[in-house]
């Protein structure tokens, strides 16, 4: 796969668009943010920064290097313990001197340590550690080697003050050292009594819920300190996360594979293996036969019995025997009975280690990768992770107060932090109304509104040659009777909503299938739908078990839009149901969301918004555009980019565009200059093509404005995503038509931030307790430099609502704070699937559905294709 190198630290900075003001519009009303605020940061000015190098002696692998963050944990753990037990031995290093440590190679101190305090050249100390309770395979307490040494740094806290007044501003910031040393100490403590994960939360081991497959949910707080205008807050949320249940390996493995297997067998497929032994490398285990030995261990894999067999363990690296590993096991721990599984394991040189899988005790606190969850884990976790409003302000009270004892000077730096949540102003933009067919328009309530008596503005082609197709694993669970019964209602809605669509009840096929043969079930479906109707079909209605739940279905759902969109290029609705799928089948409801999508992806329009809040104050035709990145679940994956752009002033319809791209750890878009000149194509065809448009030229197509909603930004990135994208939308402008320079908007918007908003007054809230559809922040919890805001735009029924973060980088349509608001507002109202307001802004969200859809298409050797050329006339297939 090419690579284009970015080249970005010789150009100039991009200048800093800085706050010009603060909503006005809309009811004002006072909330509370899960922010506490600092009144003040430290009595000491500066920090020291040394290098900490701790390695384990006598080991010349670190195996810790290969381990993926999930499990990370347990090394800055060990590293903590190291540290303290060197503050024990060397306590005069150490006296009168505050540090901050997190667990990785940098420790800040508040005064030079003591074998620096003699000499200004800066000396490096190495001491050995041990750690009598930890024990290496051979039985010997591990020892570790730590190296100290002083570096040029000095981190100034007062600098801080600088930045929260406005007064100085870098794009560095974000990672400032001044903010690591705040963060590692407000954890210092929490973290020595609870299990500390990452940078930035502490899990309660005590608070914990089992869920299936082996995993089980524990409930934590993440906290980080944050800049606010004129202030530093600590932003304080419950969180939770998953963990390994500390099992026997073989009964994790049980409970992981259920309900395939009641008991384990002797050996695996091949495709089993590769599955198991992702969830299984790295983990880290306990050996229940070395009773005298405490050590803890990582898996390698899961071995087949091939090798097995030819296996030689040789426990000792300074012993040459060697021994055949079942028969070592079988003469050595007669009196246990050993089954044919073993796991080999990461082991120092010299050694060739593999235990049986039921003599390994998975140790407490691992996380588990939260990629690998099932659908039916991840609604248990919603299930048991959801909190009213009310309850998560509590529990975040809880976290500042009791776990991290904010207001009783942790950090011993003479931090103070007030004790009560933030009060913000804010304002609420009232919901934006919806029209449809036969100038029907329907207001919505705190953003919601139905399709009762309304019909769709347009709709798609005439649906006349489609097909049902009944997946089934074993004989008719679904009854023809009860699929001719709900087509037969779907086909009543649709007609109600004012689809084109002929009353014939279509074909219903039934399909027995397996997972390894589903690319060629798939096409053989499509195959006898042409048979049946004597042509291609339009569109194929796919009726697949399992609600998503099992991973058979969830292939099999990713395997019909990947053969369907890019080999066969036919339109599909899937529907998956589960063993109450009458009570689905008899949902009206569920019936008008599924026109809404069959609607959209034949070419049709459900609803529109006034021009008065789609549209530019100027007037101006305005291209909106949406771009996401979404990154693979391992490190040898690769990362998809789309681009979605607006084809009407409306914003109704949008032409999507995706690539592949190396993973490179960074969040810009490559070739985003290529996307855009497709869009822009595409965009002018429209134009052109659409009835009655008198112009003809590419430049009097062309929009003269362009938004930008830009998706999946870290703070940390801004600069680097806007110095690269924002030079390659204008290059590739102005390489699609000489002299075309567009007024350009680039904004960001975030969810994956621990913001969250309570009401200040219950009479100003919903009726689950949360704030109202359409609470703007832009006030005191943000940033005090740049142009930023917090808006709720959807309601929640269940749960804390999370507002979006909207941050703009760069403006040259000089939209004012009230504009861009509520514009970004009234995008939220056209989501055209739904009929209630989403979180995000409808391109953003189409962006981020492509990438999803296009990580289907993906193959082996990940070669992304592209979608069928039969589909190009249904730019909304994807819905």
């Amino acid at each position: 796969m090419s690579q284009t190198k970015i080249n970005i630290k010789n150009e100039s900075s991009v200048p800093i668009l800085k706050r010009d003001g603060f909503g006005t519009k809309g009811r004002v009303v006072t909330v509370k943010a899960n922010s506490f605020e600092v009144t003040k940061i430290s009595k000491y000015d500066e920090f020291l920064k040394y290098t900490l190098e701790i390695k384990p002696i006598d080991a010349e692998k670190n195996i810790e290097a290969d381990i993926k963050r999930e499990r990370s944990d347990y090394g800055k753990s060990i590293r903590r313990r190291i540290l303290k037990e060197l503050s024990l031995k060397k306590g005069e290093w150490f006296q009168n001197v505050v540090i901050a440590y997190d667990g990785g190679t940098t420790l800040f101190t508040t005064d030079r340590l003591g074998f620096d305090k003699e000499t200004e050249t800066k000396p490096v100390v190495i001491e050995i550690i041990i750690l009598k309770d930890l024990h290496n395979i051979n039985g010997k307490s591990t020892q570790y080697s730590v190296q100290i040494s002083r570096t040029d740094t000095v981190v100034k806290l007062t600098q801080l003050e600088k930045y929260i007044s406005g007064e100085e501003f870098e794009w560095d910031f974000f990672s400032d050292d001044s903010l690591d040393v705040l963060n590692a100490l407000i954890h210092q403590r929490a973290g020595e009594k609870f299990i500390k994960s990452g940078k930035s939360s502490i899990y309660n081991k005590g608070n914990k819920t089992k869920i299936t497959g082996g995993i089980e949910l524990w409930s934590g707080w993440f906290s980080t300190v944050r800049p606010g205008q004129e202030s530093l807050f600590v932003n304080v949320n419950p969180t939770f996360t998953t963990f390994y249940q500390p099992l026997r390996l073989d009964e994790f493995l049980l409970q992981y594979l259920y309900p395939k297997y009641q008991n384990l067998p002797d050996e695996f497929s091949d495709y089993q293996l590769k599955d198991i032994n992702e969830i299984l490398k790295g983990l880290l285990v306990c050996p229940l036969h070395l009773e005298s030995v405490h050590t803890e261990r990582r898996i390698k894999k899961l071995l087949p019995a091939t090798k097995v067999a030819h296996f030689e363990y040789k426990p000792m690296t300074d012993s040459e025997e060697t021994f055949p590993l079942e028969k070592y096991f079988e003469d050595k721990y007669q009196h246990r009975e050993t089954k044919k599984l073993f796991v080999e394991i990461m082991s120092e040189e010299g050694t060739h280690v593999a235990w049986p899988i039921e003599f390994c005790q998975i140790t407490e606190g691992q996380r588990y990768k939260t990629n690998k969850l099932t659908g039916k884990q991840r609604a248990e976790i919603i299930s048991a992770a959801k909190m009213k409003p009310y309850e998560h302000e509590k529990e975040t009270i809880k976290g500042a107060h009791e776990i991290l004892q904010l207001h009783k000077n942790p950090t011993g730096v003479g931090m103070e932090v007030a004790s009560h949540l933030a009060e913000v102003d804010a304002h609420v933009l009232e919901s934006t109304a919806v029209e449809y067919a036969e100038n029907v328009t329907i207001p919505a309530n705190n953003g919601k509104w139905n399709l009762k008596n309304v019909k769709f503005v347009k709709s798609g082609e005439m649906l006349a040659f489609w097909q049902v197709v009944v997946f089934e694993q074993q004989e008719k669970r679904i009854s023809e009777e009860d699929v001719y019964s709900f087509i037969e209602k779907l086909i009543t809605q649709c007609k109600i909503q004012g689809m084109n669509i002929t009353k014939n009840i279509p074909h219903i096929q039934y399909v027995q299938y397996h997972k390894d043969d589903l690319d060629k079930v798939i096409k053989s479906t499509y195959e006898d739908a042409k048979k049946t109707l004597n042509r291609p079909p339009q569109m194929m209605l796919f009726i697949i078990p399992g609600d998503k739940i099992q991973s058979t279905n969830t292939k099999l759902y990713e395997t019909i839009k990947r053969v369907m969109d890019t080999e066969i290029g036919c339109l599909t609705q899937c529907v998956s149901v589960n063993s109450n799928y009458k009570k689905l089948f008899n949902n009206l409801q569920y019936c008008a969301n599924l026109t809404m999508k069959m609607n959209l992806k034949l070419g049709g329009v459900n609803s529109v918004l006034p021009e008065k809040k789609i549209g530019l104050p100027s007037g101006e035709d305005v291209l909106l555009l949406g771009a996401d990145v979404t990154h693979p679940k391992d490190k040898n994956g690769c990362s998809i980019c789309s681009v979605v752009g607006s084809l009407d002033n409306r914003a109704t319809r949008f032409i999507t565009k995706y690539q592949v791209q190396e993973r490179s750890g960074r969040e810009e878009i490559i070739n985003i200059d290529k996307m855009i000149k497709e869009v822009l194509e595409d965009y002018c065809n429209y134009k052109k093509n659409k009835k009655g448009n008198v112009k003809n030229t590419v430049a009097s197509l062309l929009p003269p404005c362009i938004i930008m909603y830009r998706d999946g930004v870290s703070e940390s990135q801004f600069e680097r995503v806007l110095k690269w994208e924002l030079l390659k939308i204008k290059e590739a402008c102005a390489e699609f038509q000489a002299g075309y320079q567009p007024k350009i908007t680039f904004a960001v918007v975030g969810k994956r931030h621990h913001t969250r908003l309570f009401p200040g007054n219950p009479k100003e809230a919903d009726k689950n307790g949360n704030c109202l559809v359409g609470t703007v922040v832009d006030r005191k919890i943000t940033h005090p430099t740049l142009n930023d805001f917090y808006l709720q735009s959807h309601y929640t029924h269940q749960g804390m609502a999370r507002p979006s973060h909207y941050t703009i980088l760069y403006d040259d349509i000089k939209l004012t704070t009230d504009e861009f608001q509520c514009l970004s507002n009234a995008l939220c109202y056209n989501f055209q699937r739904t009929t209630s307001s989403v979180s995000i802004p409808s391109p953003t969200y189409y962006a981020h559905l492509i990438c999803a859809r296009a990580r289907m298409y993906l193959n082996d050797d990940m070669k992304l294709p592209k979608v069928h050329p039969n589909l190009e006339k249904y730019p909304m297939y994807f819905m």
